[in-house]
């Protein structure tokens, strides 16, 4: 495609250099030309290097891509990252009984919160406990300059297998001539008392840049919730019955974040660093049990990232090294008053030694593991072969447990007062490490100017259970410029999250070490129609195969192995517009398929999984100064798992509408958005026998927003 823009483009340049030439005379005929030429040149390497950079040439990219950009997200009153993610075709979201929230892409094991993977600005995000990274899903829309999202494994992010999916958001450090990034102030309030404040600025010389970022928001969200876990038997055991305590109330799922972003960029060196402190209410309880206001969980988490990146016309080369610090920190109330259960006495050699313990006044516990991430990573591309560009590269890292600490209410007396039993019942493996390896050898071939191909092989080594090689391959063909075929076929995997390895002495997750990995196989074909510059049809199908699938109940808290699934659908993508003032935005996706539970030998229709989504936007300009928007959703049903006798978890539409003004003189906007305008009821499934009226998400909410640019 390069080579047709580029001829084209020569083309009608030519046609305007003799246009020239023959108002401006003969007499200097070779200087004028070699000068407006070396312009043109200089012009079109300089847009096409920011193209490649930014994914505006996302059409060409070997998997399927969608890209959403801040400014127009702004327009469209989306709040934060979550919001963004939720326009993204094919993806869904789920919580748990943590508030755990995470995008479902393709109804890929809605269980498994690790199965996508979060980049900032190159960085990857993702918690080392969970796997997951739903602290960010609450930053600020106004802080992001553009989110790129891959559906299906197809892009490995420096050899990073994503397995169902992978998103890059790129902050306002992104600066380029003629693309430079704006200072912004911000200011938000709305519903739920939430209050947000932050900034952007930026500091450059010819040799030297500096962008920061700053937020801090805050709110004071309660949701109805109830009757929690007791009512289904969590924390009962034979012959001790506790539903009678189980409780309805309002679950604790406010939340506080102060977040400071640093990228400092000198020549071709640079240092990327983010500081995150994430602290929320308690949600839905550790053991199902509805927990008290005031409880919470902290997740602060923060990475230093340094590197090198050159380039000439023959090779480019990329060299990294971080290190990232993650904790899970919970203070909460575990159980009600009046909990009774067995005490085992932790030196007993009788296994008849054993006694009723109740707790009073309930129990309480304090848990803490903070995880530390090192790596380094190098990879070296060269495209000096004629028609190839060949990567090579490696990326280790070394994941430890750095502290950990269990404290809970007295075990032989039932006393509220806090124990420290961190080495003799400890909650979670304090010396819990994993080392790996991943080995990258990739070939982009441009066979001609209309078709080309990427392959590639990926290896992973762990401490546990390898990966071992994994091939992948794609190809592009350009009818022309404006139509499309792609055709993927790719191999990943998920390794299994530390509280699926690691976690002990909990009645309601265990943890197993020698859980395999999960496993999957994907192929992937799409049609891209292009129209103009700001409108396209994207239309693709897929079919995944899942090995591994790692699963846990209430009935059986150890994580294992346990589900294969089949799936397969299709998702439509359509961005245009009507009139020359407005923007329409369409996405449709089916999913379907089976999953097989290999201990029981049954199979099921894939369990949480909506088979049809429709997502919308429409946004209008109304003249120089006020836009309107509209942003509809609809999730249809989703079906329970095999032993689940609940009826299927309704579908919803929702509708949220932004009113803009923005003023050019002063460079503000003022913006009000109405989320779930018709107050429908929106909740995502609990697993069975937790929370039986599944997770009600928000009803009818506002927001407002204040933005300057300087």
């Amino acid at each position: 495609m390069g080579h047709l823009v580029k001829n084209k483009t020569l083309y009608k340049t030519n046609n305007f250099i003799y246009a020239v030439l023959l108002l401006t005379g003969l007499t200097n005929l070779n200087a004028k030309t070699d000068d407006l030429l070396a312009s043109i040149s200089s012009d079109m390497e300089h847009f096409n290097d920011v193209a490649t950079k930014t994914k505006q040439n996302e059409h060409y990219q070997p998997y399927i891509i969608s890209v959403f950009h801040g400014k127009e997200l702004e327009k469209l009153g989306i709040s934060d990252l979550k919001e963004a993610l939720s326009l993204v075709p094919g993806v869904d979201m789920a919580t748990d009984n943590f508030n755990t929230q995470t995008p479902i892409f393709r109804g890929s094991n809605p269980l498994a919160v690790g199965q996508s993977k979060l980049f900032i600005d190159g960085t990857l995000v993702n918690n080392v406990f969970f796997d997951a990274y739903s602290e960010y899903l609450s930053l600020p829309i106004e802080m992001v300059k553009r989110i790129e999202v891959v559906r299906g494994p197809s892009n490995k992010n420096n050899g990073l297998n994503s397995y169902a999916g992978s998103i890059n958001v790129i902050t306002y450090a992104e600066d380029f001539k003629g693309f430079e990034s704006k200072d912004k102030l911000v200011f938000k309030y709305g519903s739920y008392d939430y209050k947000m404040g932050g900034f952007i600025k930026n500091f450059k010389t010819s040799d030297f840049k500096i962008y920061t970022d700053f937020f801090y928001q805050k709110n004071d969200k309660k949701l109805p919730a109830g009757p929690d876990g007791l009512s289904q038997g969590a924390l009962s055991l034979p012959g001790i019955d506790n539903s009678s305590l189980s409780q309805s109330g309002d679950a604790p799922l406010w939340m506080e974040d102060y977040s400071l972003g640093l990228n400092i960029q000198y020549k071709d060196f640079y240092l990327n660093t983010r500081l995150l402190k994430h602290t929320k209410g308690s949600a839905y309880g550790i053991n199902l049990a509805l927990p008290q206001e005031s409880d919470r969980v902290r997740l602060p988490n923060y990475y230093i990232e340094l590197g090198y990146k050159t380039k000439n016309t023959d090779y480019e080369l990329n060299i990294k090294v971080g290190i990232k610090q993650d904790t899970f920190d919970s203070k909460t109330k575990l159980a009600p008053d009046g909990l009774v259960l067995i005490d085992i006495p932790r030196f007993s050699k009788d296994p008849t030694d054993i006694s009723l313990i109740t707790f009073t006044k309930g129990a309480y516990g304090e848990h803490l593991a903070k995880q530390q991430t090192l790596y380094q990573s190098s990879y070296f591309w060269y495209n000096g072969i004629c028609n190839h560009k060949v990567m090579l590269g490696y990326r280790f890292s070394q994941e430890k447990t750095i502290d950990m600490t269990t404290k809970v209410s007295n075990w032989s007396t039932g006393a509220a007062e806090l124990v420290d039993y961190t080495d003799s019942y400890p909650f979670f493996d304090k010396n819990a490490k994993r080392n790996t390896m991943i080995l990258s050898l990739q070939d982009e071939y441009q066979l001609s100017n209309n078709l080309s191909f990427i392959y590639g092989l990926n290896y992973e080594q762990t401490s546990y259970k390898d990966a071992g090689v994994e091939p992948s391959m794609s190809m592009v063909y350009k009818l022309d410029t404006n139509n499309i075929l792609k055709a993927m076929y790719n191999r990943s995997h998920r390794n299994a999250s530390w509280q699926e390895m690691f976690a002990k002495n909990n009645r309601s997750r265990v943890g197993h070490t020698k859980i395999d990995t999960e496993r999957v196989d994907a192929f992937e074909a799409a049609y891209v129609k292009k129209f103009s510059n700001d409108s396209h049809l994207q239309a693709n199908l897929f079919y995944l195969l899942n090995k591994n699938q790692i699963y846990n109940s209430v009935a059986n808290p150890l994580y294992r192995n346990v589900v294969d699934t089949d799936i397969y659908g299709f998702e439509f993508e359509y961005k245009g517009n009507i009139t020359s003032s407005d923007k329409v935005y369409f996405n449709y996706s089916y999913v379907d398929g089976k999953s097989y539970i290999t201990d029981e030998g049954t199979n099921e229709e894939l369990p949480n999984v909506a088979n049809h989504i429709l997502k919308a936007y429409y946004l209008y300009e109304i003249d120089n100064n006020f836009s309107f928007s509209s942003v509809a959703k609809y999730v249809g049903s989703k079906s329970r798992v095999l032993d689940d006798a609940r009826k299927k978890v309704k579908a919803y539409t929702t509708l949220d509408s932004t009113i803009r003004y923005e003023d050019p003189v002063y460079n503000y906007t003022l913006g009000i958005s109405v989320k779930n305008i018709f107050n429908s009821r929106v909740s995502y499934p609990s697993t069975p026998n937790t929370y039986i009226q599944d997770y009600e998400q928000e009803r009818r909410n506002f927001m407002l927003t204040f933005t300057k640019e300087f």
